[in-house]
């Protein structure tokens, strides 16, 4: 995520490299080694598959695109990952051999490359197939938490149901996209992947059904044959699909506390059961990473999020640190679930304040227009992790925060680029939008405490930009809007009166230098009703 903001077209070749790594079962290898397209099944040597890994190249995807507008990225031609896991870790290729290489063949014995929008397509459909008993997509050996390892029969993941569900509908508006630029009306995908397709047609027929069908078909390689399929029907069966999925969390996972508090379930275990709610004993269970993708990935109503907030802020503060924890206690360990239950309560995914989530959450927050509740989030961490005589840590963002207030793995975390992530695209609001760039700040009043000027320094088009926010009244988010807007100097606009104002690529080439800081600055003012 921070090298695509700092320099996208740097690490589209390493983009393209890496989505070598899937295989036709929509799993990937997960450790990539040096040079390109080199890959390890797995650290440890073990057949398993996190079922979050296919959500992320998409969200990644798009952050270059609209970095970039670099849409031709989807044509791009590359391999899948071949070794002798099938099947999403169920089964073994007893055929293939290490001397047979990595690179998936064909019936024919040729390497088959496909476009990189076929392999998101792929993956993505994939999950949003493999569906359990209650309607939510399989957890597999775990998700974004590897910690849930012993659920991979019944389990079921409601967060990465809404986030594939999100996935679904922005694959959709890809397709949208790429018959609007390039007037495209049909796209090339294998001609198996048919199979797959058709299941999102037929009502009648049981998602693993197809997963089953199209496994049997691909056990043995694939054909190489290609099939050109309507745009506007593959767009329209991916967003059905998608809502489908967005509203299954939203109807059917949604827990009603009180008039003001609800949340969601997280998960269901490998009894079948629901890991979250009010249980026979009277203790309350959920945790943040559902409220998170529920929230992120638009499957939470506006009503929902309210009750959400008031939820987290009730039950998962912990009274130690005030640090807003993972989850309340799990339980007892019955071993249904996963080994996150053996580590004790407040520690790492077990009820630690764990970094990466609690800024995911803000960043949810934040993207939903909940820029004050997002901001107490995000400040909340800063002074966890600046507080150097209690977290006795350098200043920076850690995995987690114990009970105790100490900061811990500061080499491991996802935290430090979502930190960046979140600051430039949602706090300033500094973002590309197929490569113009949009700027939409969600600036509170107490960022203004040592003036009225806000700056912050970014690439964009690879040249460097600084962009000043002016707030002389010192307005809250949500009573102001945008006025003046100079670049350079030069008044590019005397008013904007919106929230949000698009500056388009073509515009800044003329307006913006290289070898120099660009300077654009924007005043803040009153909000007209």
């Amino acid at each position: 995520l921070t090298l695509l903001l700092q320099n996208p077209m740097s690490v589209r070749s390493a983009f393209v490299h890496n989505m070598k790594g899937v295989r036709l079962d929509g799993s990937n290898a997960t450790i990539i080694l040096e040079g390109n397209g080199n890959f390890q099944a797995d650290r440890n040597k073990i057949s398993r598959v996190w079922m979050d890994h296919g959500v992320w190249p998409l969200f990644t995807l798009l952050l270059y695109i609209n970095q970039t507008g670099d849409i031709s990225i989807l044509d791009e031609e590359v391999t899948y990952w071949k070794d002798a896991q099938i099947e999403r870790a169920k089964n073994i290729d007893i055929n293939w051999k290490k001397e047979d290489g990595n690179n998936q063949k064909t019936k024919n014995d040729i390497c088959y490359v496909g476009t990189i929008l076929e392999h998101l397509i792929l993956e993505n459909l994939i999950c949003s197939l493999n569906i359990g008993e209650h309607g939510n997509i399989k957890l597999e050996d775990g998700d974004w938490n590897d910690q849930l390892d012993m659920a991979s029969d019944k389990g079921e993941t409601i967060p990465f149901t809404a986030f594939y569900g999100k996935n679904m509908c922005d694959i959709a508006d890809l397709l949208e996209i790429q018959m609007e630029k390039e007037e495209r009306k049909t796209i090339s995908v294998f001609e198996e992947m048919e199979i797959l397709l058709d299941g999102l047609t037929e009502e009648s027929q049981k998602e693993m059904e197809v997963l089953k069908k199209y496994y049997e078909r691909i056990r043995y390689g694939i054909s190489g044959e290609k099939k050109e399929i309507p745009i506007l029907q593959l767009e329209a069966m991916l967003r059905r699909k998608g809502k489908q999925l967005l509203q299954q969390v939203r109807e059917n996972e949604w827990i009603e506390l009180s008039s003001k508090e609800g949340f969601f379930n997280g998960y269901y275990n490998n009894d079948g059961k629901k890991v979250d709610g009010i249980f026979t004993d009277g203790k309350l269970r959920f945790g943040l990473t559902a409220q998170t993708f529920s929230i992120m990935s638009g499957a939470a109503t506006d009503e929902q999020i309210q009750k959400i907030i008031h939820a987290v802020n009730s039950y998962l503060p912990d009274e130690n640190t005030g640090g807003i924890r993972l989850t309340l206690p799990l339980g007892d360990n019955t071993w249904n679930f996963g080994r996150g239950f053996a580590l004790i309560y407040g520690e790492k995914e077990n009820g630690g304040m764990f970094s990466h989530m609690t800024t995911m959450y803000a960043y949810a927050l934040y993207s939903r227009g909940y820029a004050k509740e997002g901001y107490k989030v995000l400040k909340s961490i800063y002074e966890l992790s600046t507080n150097t005589k209690i977290a006795q840590i350098y200043p920076g963002v850690p995995e987690y925060i114990s009970s105790r207030g100490r900061g811990m793995y500061s080499y491991v975390t996802g935290a430090g680029s979502w930190t960046i992530f979140l600051m430039l695209t949602q706090v300033y609001g500094i973002r590309g939008k197929l490569g113009d760039l949009l700027i939409e700040p969600k600036l509170v009043k107490e960022q203004y405490d040592t003036g009225d000027v806000l700056t912050v320094d970014m690439l964009f088009m690879e040249k460097e930009v600084s962009i000043y926010f002016y707030n002389r009244k010192r307005l809250d988010y949500g009573k102001y809007q945008l006025g003046e807007l100079s670049i350079n100097g030069e008044v590019w606009k005397k008013q904007i009166n919106s929230t949000a104002v698009v500056l388009h690529q073509s515009e800044l080439e003329e307006k913006l230098v290289t070898g120099r800081k660009n300077k654009i600055c924007i005043e803040l003012e009153e909000r007209k009703r």
